[in-house]
């Protein structure tokens, strides 16, 4: 398969950031257009340059940053999610806990978490019904696995590691989730050139789950404006808040937290919250399942 340019170093990482440089360079324009440029023979060329910064604006524009907000006409949802990045098990297992004691997810998706870090959390919502798999066995450090915290509606599901990323995941079958299956997920972060053909692959192979009719659920590495993200499936939201980095302002960041949906199934509800000790944000979303398709 053909690579596009877009999906390619660094232009991925331009992108999962175009909606702030759209705003520079608009205030870039604004304040050129306002200023004028004078050249050297003292005429001012105010016109061209501010026309040229303007249309880059208009080119990437901020609105991108925008989403429609999922819809809110039920009460009731056939599954709720969270998904929380822990960064590398620093965030604060009690702030999680109180979390879900709130809001009563019925699958916890917590990417950079293996069995110490669940360990840690899991006496905290135990007697709320939860149980809990990561994919890495015992002895491996919190960074590269990811662990589902599964409550008491999600009895009957079925966790198992799985190695189909860069990463491992856990698949989530059974119980509540009917036809469906949930990915809780990791994908590789395209920070440098060695690693972004395993990005694509990442994502590749998550847009193969949803056409199955699968959820995927977790720490992308990816925006609604990457179209290897969109190949996936729609994220359940919410719109204009990032997720990363948790210190910067939510309408500063970037949202790479995801819950991504399979055709027939759609989002209720999202909501972003902040847990210490992370330096991402966590992502709830209330679904309804609707039925896989074939």
């Amino acid at each position: 398969m053909r690579t596009s340019f877009v999906d390619r170093f660094p232009a991925v990482l331009l992108l999962a950031w175009r909606p702030h440089l759209a705003g520079l360079l608009l205030a870039a324009a604004t304040g050129v257009a306002g200023a004028g440029l004078v050249s050297p023979s003292r005429r001012p060329v105010r016109g061209r340059a501010a026309a040229g910064l303007l249309a880059l604006a208009v080119a990437v524009p901020a609105a991108l940053h925008r989403r429609p907000a999922p819809r809110r006409d039920a009460a009731a949802s056939d599954l709720v999610v969270l998904v929380l990045n822990v960064w590398h098990g620093r965030a604060d297992p009690a702030e999680l806990a109180a979390l879900v004691r709130r809001e009563r997810p019925d699958l916890v998706v917590l990417p950079e978490a293996a069995q110490p870090y669940r360990d840690r959390v899991l006496p905290l919502v135990a007697e709320l019904g939860y149980r809990g798999t990561s994919s890495l066995g015992p002895g491996r450090r919190d960074g590269w696995g990811v662990t589902v915290l599964a409550g008491p509606r999600a009895a009957g599901v079925v966790m198992e590691p799985g190695h189909a990323l860069r990463l491992p995941h856990v698949r989530v079958t059974g119980g509540l989730l009917g036809d469906r299956a949930l990915y809780a997920v990791h994908a590789t972060a395209p920070a440098r050139l060695g690693v972004v053909h395993d990005w694509r692959r990442d994502l590749r192979t998550a847009a193969a789950w949803t056409a199955e009719g699968a959820i995927v659920a977790g720490d992308l590495n990816a925006t609604v404006d990457h179209r290897l993200l969109r190949a996936v499936g729609p994220s359940a939201g919410p719109s204009g808040a990032g997720t990363w980095p948790a210190r910067l302002p939510r309408w500063a960041g970037i949202r790479i937290d995801h819950v991504l949906l399979p055709p027939g199934a759609e989002a209720s509800a999202a909501s972003v919250h902040d847990v210490a000790g992370s330096d991402h944000r966590a992502v709830l979303a209330r679904l309804h399942l609707g039925r896989v398709d074939g």
